[in-house]
């Protein structure tokens, strides 16, 4: 079922990583850091015993099937021009696999953007696997367990690295770090990878093939994760509306990040600085004009909010303005730009994280775009 590309070591894969985010706050660069820590990766089948649809679910997905995944040297294709250029495909393996540990201390490399890629590496010691499940002692099932053990459970799952579904704002920096790409080196000429700059939008994609929320129920995919549902009582048009402001804010910070990353000024000048603070100012007019409405809504029905509610939102806004009137952006400022929109994410996840008070979003809801992909349904 699995392609593999054969056994390699890939122990010093780490060394041409390119840097995780480092403008964020103690807490989140921790678990982000070891989220993204591919040496911990365990492998899809890792999952398959608890979450047998989501992986039936996953196999039908562009995640799974995308031919670049392959990674043939045999034809004219991307990896073959990366690898006769570096003699590796250790910066491919990043996003489109997930090498996991074998026998003999060696690793392998299983194809695909699996579990793994979207929720964090699960292994080493410390690592979230065996304990994000275990509802107490011996046999304690769901509805039993207390809210202290879930509380110690949740807060060991975080500082593990997982990056768990009621976790929106860490889950759309997942997918914005491998989608947004983060070397301009790839999208040259040369390489050739294709740009998915603005092609690349969360809610569809949520909504549509990777959608695969059975945990409760196997033979149903439900619209919205259902654990967390459970636990945090979010409809699935509140997760959308969370969703809708995360998705601007995750883009804008991880585009900072990589401006700030450029390995050189040279870097940092060319044509792909210019098309990374292009992908920040379009967020930046997605939040303007949400903001906008949800202070002033267009059904007057809904409740408008008050400066003060918006804050989190015009803080990243002000900031935008503040490096797009620099006479001469630089990495630093990039850097100092992320981590401004990174508190103020949290910010924002911390006072309307329940999507409840932004029902004025919902008059977007047409624009967001049709589901990608076909949702398994068992």
């Amino acid at each position: 079922m699995f392609i593999f590309t054969g056994w390699m070591n890939l122990h010093g894969a780490d060394d041409n990583q390119p840097s995780t985010i480092k403008s964020v706050s103690t807490e989140v660069r921790k678990e982000y850091h070891r989220s993204n820590d591919r040496s911990l990766f365990l492998g899809a089948r890792a999952c398959l015993d608890c979450h047998r649809s989501e992986f039936a679910s996953w196999l039908s997905t562009e995640h799974f099937n995308n031919t670049v995944n392959r990674f043939e040297l045999n034809k004219d294709t991307i990896a073959k021009r990366y690898f006769e250029k570096h003699g590796s495909l250790d910066r491919c393996y990043q996003c489109h696999t997930a090498p996991k540990e074998q026998r003999f201390g060696r690793k392998f490399v299983e194809t695909g953007t699996s579990c793994e890629s979207c929720h964090g590496a699960s292994g080493g010691e410390g690592g979230w696997l065996n304990r994000h499940a275990v509802y107490g002692p011996n046999t304690t099932r769901l509805e039993q367990e207390t809210s202290q053990h879930f509380q110690s459970r949740i807060d060991f799952c975080d500082q593990a690295g997982m990056v768990r579904p009621g976790r929106q704002y860490l889950m759309a920096k997942q997918c914005m770090s491998c989608h947004l790409i983060g070397d301009p080196e790839l999208i040259s000429e040369e390489i050739g990878h294709p740009v998915s700059f603005d092609k690349f939008e969360l809610i569809p994609y949520l909504s549509g093939e990777v959608r695969h929320n059975f945990h409760l129920n196997q033979r149903n995919n439900a619209k919205a994760p259902t654990l967390d549902t459970l636990r945090r009582g979010l409809s699935p048009t509140q997760r959308q509306r969370v969703y809708m402001i995360v998705e601007q804010l995750a883009r804008m910070e991880v585009a900072f990040n990589y401006l700030a990353n450029l390995p050189n000024e040279e870097a940092f000048e060319n044509r792909y600085a210019d098309d990374l603070i292009g992908i920040v100012e379009d967020g930046a007019d997605f939040l303007d004009e949400y903001v906008e409405v949800l202070l002033e809504p267009d059904d007057s029905v809904v409740p408008p909010l008050n400066e003060e509610a918006v804050e989190s939102l015009t803080i990243v806004l002000e900031e935008f303005e503040k490096f797009d009137d620099l006479d001469e952006p630089t990495r630093a400022a990039a850097a100092d730009s992320a981590r401004v929109i990174s508190e103020a994410a949290n910010q924002f996840m911390a006072a309307l994280g329940n999507g409840s008070k932004l029902e004025a979003l919902d008059v977007f809801f047409e624009d967001t775009g049709n589901p990608v992909g076909d949702v398994l349904q068992p």
